[in-house]
């Protein structure tokens, strides 16, 4: 760039935004905000585990969060997601990024312990169903629901308005085309959430790449072998799993009264 656009260079390198919000600030949804004329209320922090580094910028009410792809087919999906309204909604963004509005509201498992009563883990439980049952219709897996894992994190949202959100496409699958637009990615985002994959990892110590390979490879021949109905039902497992580990926090009525929820929405 400084050979070819020496102006252009120097004005990257006299921006004392760029140092404040690296390329964050450059992508389309956020530029106005950081560029805007109102731009000394924007803040911008970093979070993210497994995906890579997330950028969360703020201005007043408005959040914004940009986000690396997990998969090839991710934001397709997550476009599809919050056109049905279980999901954040999409932005324009760059290619390989993900650029969505921040969902304010409150994590399934940070409730207050005094506030997950009966009856709202039950409408939680048929808002969950609900949404699921939507993805389903769309050709969608969504591969991860869950309320909670072992470290107590949810992917489930609680807005003030009574609805949810789901957050997080990057191991859901687009069954549009099933099985002829199988990938193995495909397969490996499936595999990564059947506890056979757990199993796999601890008999060979996950450091075999050969034997990885040839594990994924047969995974998706068996997922080729079923159904879209098939393969949309892990959701229902991986909710009813997480409903078990909601009561160790919440307590066993919450637990139940969550299940009831999705049965209710099955």
């Amino acid at each position: 760039m400084a050979r070819e656009d020496a102006a252009l260079w120097d004005g990257l390198l006299a921006d004392d935004r760029i140092e404040r919000f690296s390329v964050y600030g450059l992508f389309p949804a956020s530029y106005p905000l950081v560029y805007g004329p109102d731009s000394i209320g924007v803040s911008i922090r970093y979070e993210g585990r497994t995906r890579g580094r997330v950028a969360i910028i703020a201005s007043g009410d408005t959040g914004i969060v940009i986000k690396p792809c997990q998969g090839s087919r991710e934001a397709v999906i997550a476009e599809t997601a919050g056109q049905l309204q279980i999901g954040p909604a999409q932005m324009s963004t760059i290619d390989g990024f993900i650029t969505e509005e921040y969902v304010d509201g409150t994590f399934l498992t940070e409730l207050p312990a005094n506030e997950a009563t009966p009856d709202l883990m039950r409408a939680v439980g048929a808002k969950l169903g609900g949404g699921l049952s939507r993805l389903h219709g769309a050709g969608v897996c969504y591969n991860d629901a869950t309320i909670s894992d072992p470290e107590g994190r949810s992917h489930i949202i609680l807005l003030d308005d009574g609805t949810i959100r789901l957050i997080d496409f990057g191991v859901a699958l687009l069954l549009d085309n099933h099985p002829e637009s199988l990938t193995f990615e495909d397969a490996w985002n499936a595999a990564r959430t059947d506890p056979m994959f757990r199993l796999f990892q601890q008999m060979t110590g996950g450091g075999d790449a050969d034997a990885l390979g040839k594990f994924i490879s047969e995974y998706g021949q068996r997922l080729a072998g079923q159904t879209v109905e098939q393969i949309q039902s892990r959701d229902w497992r991986i909710a009813g799993e997480g409903a078990a580990m909601i009561a160790s926090r919440f307590g066993p009525a919450a637990a139940d009264a969550l299940r009831d929820g999705l049965l209710l929405a099955r």
